[in-house]
């Protein structure tokens, strides 16, 4: 399996080339084309960590698709084309097995079956943040496709970093986060437009997205006119 990345950084799309007998899960709105000889199987990703009830499990609290489609190429040279939702980057990272990666929930597009995605509670702090409650945890072996809003930079932490929970993407499992404020007071961090940073602190890679999709969103639906009815 190889997968070849295209039209970074703006409009990104990921090429996936399977040999006979290879096969990809990814979201289920996330295909764009592919090559006679692959077979697909919808499912609630009972390969990729618990069944219908681990499907629906990831659905609810990961930020992921309820149904996922498995792609298995039939011959050599068969390919499929993917892309993410939003206008942005890709970036695949190929899973060691003895280092867990943690995923932002929207940020996971697409693995093998011999990754196995989870989720991880992050607990009352993570509620705080305003984003996401949840990370999705992806381990084994192969390679992960990822996706970021805007631009991605993967960075070398070995130590402190200091980051707004909207322009995370991923991090590897070396690396411990908490929640706080971005200035010494409730009023300054809120004035200051920052609210609630993640600091975390390690060694490990961590990706960085340029841009935050919660911000974009409520500076679009502002602009919209109201629904009627």
């Amino acid at each position: 399996m190889h997968i070849e990345i295209q039209y970074n950084p703006a409009h990104s799309l990921a090429t996936v080339h399977l040999e006979a007998g290879e096969a990809i899960r990814a979201e289920a709105s996330a295909m764009v084309s592919m090559t006679r000889g692959i077979d697909v199987q919808t499912n609630a990703g009972h390969s990729a960590g618990g069944g219908i009830l681990g499907g629906l499990r990831r659905a609810v609290v990961g930020g992921e698709s309820f149904f996922q489609n498995l792609y298995t190429a039939r011959g050599n040279g068969a390919h499929v084309t993917l892309a993410p939702r939003l206008c942005g980057s890709m970036v695949v990272h190929e899973l060691d097995p003895s280092v867990d990666l943690l995923i932002q929930g929207s940020s996971y597009v697409a693995a093998p079956d011999s990754v196995h995605i989870d989720t991880k509670f992050q607990g009352f702090k993570a509620f705080l943040s305003g984003e996401s409650l949840f990370f999705l945890k992806a381990s084994g072996r192969g390679p992960v496709l990822m996706n970021a809003f805007g631009a991605v930079e993967m960075r070398e932490l070995d130590g402190e970093a200091i980051l707004d929970t909207g322009h995370l993407v991923a991090f590897t499992s070396g690396i411990e986060y908490t929640i706080g404020k971005a200035s010494q007071g409730w009023i300054a961090s809120y004035l200051s437009g920052e609210g609630l940073v993640l600091r975390l602190r390690g060694r490990g890679r961590l990706w960085i997205q340029s841009r935050n999709p919660s911000e974009f969103g409520r500076t679009v639906g502002g602009m919209l006119p109201a629904r009627e009815g």
